[in-house]
Order: C-alpha cells, then structure tokens, then sequence
C-alpha cells in the first residue's frame, strides 16, 4: 500500500512568492516519511516561470531523498504551462482527482497541511 502526503497550495504562483511556495513545500517534503508526496493543484490559478523553476528544484530534493512527486487537479491553463515547457513530462501530473487515484490505487490520504502560495 502506497501512503501518499497531500499539499495543497492555492492562488498564483510566481515571483512574488515562489520562494515561500519553494521553502514551504521542500520543509513538507524533508518532514515526511512516505515516499509519495501529493500536490494538489485544485486551488492553483497560475504558474510562471519562476514558479515552475521552484517545482523543478522541489522535485529534485524529492528524488534526491528518493521520493516521487504528483500533481493532481492542474487547470487546464496551468496544464498548458506544463506541457509547453514540457516539465509535464518530467513531473508526474496526474489527471483524475487525487482521491480517486487513491482509491484505485488502494492508498491513504495521510491528512498532510495546505501550503498557502499566494
């Protein structure tokens, strides 16, 4: 059985605050001991460039303490972002609801904290 840490930032991410979403999620990351950690982007209207630079050093630090990092919910827009950049080939984005993916995949939600991006 996969545990899986659920966070959940909300708003836009970018210059602004990048570095509070980056600080905030890789603290997530270091505080816990499941192997799956989950972003749920429901409440993500926006991502530019310095925040995908802060996703890209966030799921680094994942692999690094051998952890994988998903992304559930990601808006269309924000989607696209993703794919233009081609980063949605390098994270996993998930496109079924997180908790139906962990339904399907007989796994926990582990009641992990929302982090705040904006």
């Amino acid at each position: 059985m996969n545990n899986q840490q659920i966070c959940t930032p909300q708003g836009i991410i970018d210059h602004n605050n990048e570095s509070l979403f980056q600080e905030e999620l890789l603290k997530f990351i270091d505080n816990t001991k499941e192997k799956d950690v989950v972003v749920d982007f429901k409440g993500v209207e926006f991502v530019d460039s310095s925040g995908l630079i802060a996703l890209v050093r966030i799921y680094q630090e994942a692999k690094k303490q051998e952890k994988n990092l998903y992304l559930f919910n990601v808006s269309p827009s924000v989607r696209m972002i993703f794919e233009i950049s081609r980063l949605d080939k390098v994270i996993g984005i998930r496109d079924k609801d997180y908790r139906q993916q962990l339904e399907s995949d007989d796994s926990t939600d582990a009641g992990a904290p929302s982090v705040k991006a904006a």
